[in-house]
């Protein structure tokens, strides 16, 4: 084989792997719109938190 087919290989085969994960790994996960709206919840819990912990050592 030659560099050519080599290369189209290398293509093929990273295509098939990351056609393989996708629909094999990444179903699975949340969607972006939850992770953001689970981390905007985490960050105003936190700053909640926070500032009560301030208010309560004064």
């Amino acid at each position: 084989m030659n560099g050519s087919a080599y290369k189209l290989l290398g293509y093929a085969v990273w295509r098939g792997g990351k056609w393989y994960v996708q629909r094999r790994y990444l179903s699975r996960l949340p969607s972006a719109r939850a992770v953001a709206v689970t981390g905007l919840v985490v960050l105003t819990a936190g700053a909640a938190a926070v500032t009560l912990a301030r208010r309560a050592l004064d």
